[in-house]
């Protein structure tokens, strides 16, 4: 027991850091801003959201994620941009990335625009070993102490119509590598490949029912593939509701419902499958808002097609 308990902490030392380890959301669909910094400024006005996810867990670290999103397109142009904020914590082990990204806006046919995006930033990771609770007082950690900061810089694409969307990215480019000796390495993405690409189409049902399947695969070296299947049903503009599987791990419900004209609130709960009885299960709590496009509305004359646009992409 006392050597599976060193082991295992010094492989968490080792492999924790690496950049092939991707963000696990519930509900990707309401994270792309996080992973794609092409959806940055997608919708008109100003977006945002806020996130909070925690672990069921029964151990002496209980994982926690938070994260916080803002952005917004730029009037008259084809540009957007804006800000994310990550903070990734397990026990004595901290993460936080903070990036800036912009995008641009490439129509290809009516209704159907094509988004470019960039995103550049820094990580900052953190771990002490005298933080971990040994619970047999003869044990000890081979692991150094590490507190580092790296910058990092990320890509993505984003195709929007009014049906569906598609999307690609690669939010590091770079990847940091800090063994249990405290020994740095680093390289390109082309050795701790870290990947997301996703896609969803949305039917309507009735005149106020709307049914959206979706599909997302992420993929890290370390990992493997892993894909999330599930589908979104809309109704009357205001609540949303899902349910999805995670290939080999886990299946999870989520549901958001609109508070007020541009604020909704969101629960996803996650729970493993019994493929994988390792992964502990989850959940997930967002509030995600909209303000600055009563101009476009009123402008357009069309409240139909405005509240469409704003369905086909992946804040509410």
């Amino acid at each position: 027991m006392k050597f599976i308990l060193t082991s295992l902490l010094v492989w968490m030392s080792c492999t924790v850091f690496a950049q092939s380890e991707y963000l696990r959301f519930i509900d990707y669909t309401i994270a792309q801003p996080l992973i794609n910094p092409a959806t940055m400024g997608v919708e008109e006005g100003w977006n945002g959201l806020m996130m909070y996810q925690s672990c069921f867990e029964k151990t002496d670290y209980r994982p926690a994620l938070g994260a916080f999103n803002i952005n917004s397109s730029i009037k008259d142009k084809n540009l957007g941009g804006g800000l994310s904020i990550i903070y990734d914590k397990y026990g004595p082990y901290q993460k936080m990335a903070a990036y800036l990204a912009g995008s641009y806006k490439l129509k290809v046919n009516e209704g159907k625009f094509l988004f470019f995006g960039l995103q550049a930033g820094i990580n900052y990771v953190s771990n002490d070993p005298s933080k971990y609770v040994l619970h047999d007082p003869n044990e000890t950690l081979l692991m150094e102490k590490i507190d580092l900061s790296q910058p990092n810089f990320g890509f993505g694409l984003h195709f929007k119509a009014d049906k569906y969307f598609v999307g690609f990215s690669i939010p590091e480019f770079l990847y940091n590598y800090v063994d249990n000796e405290g020994k740095k390495e680093s390289g390109l993405v082309s050795e701790k490949l870290k990947l997301y690409m996703y896609g969803g189409y949305k039917f309507d049902l009735g005149k106020n029912t709307k049914l959206e399947p979706y599909t997302y695969l992420t993929y890290a070296e370390q990992e493997n593939m892993k894909m999330d299947l599930g589908a979104r049903l809309w109704y009357r503009e205001s609540l949303v509701v899902g349910m999805q599987y995670r290939t080999k791990e886990a299946f999870g419900v989520m549901a958001r419902v609109k508070l007020f004209e541009e604020l909704w609130l969101g629960y996803a709960f996650e729970n493993n499958s019994e493929a994988a009885p390792n992964f502990n299960s989850r959940q997930e709590i967002t509030i995600s808002f909209r303000f600055g496009k009563k101009g476009n509305r009123s402008s357009s004359g069309d409240s139909e097609k405005y509240d469409e646009n704003i369905n086909s992409i992946r804040y509410f």
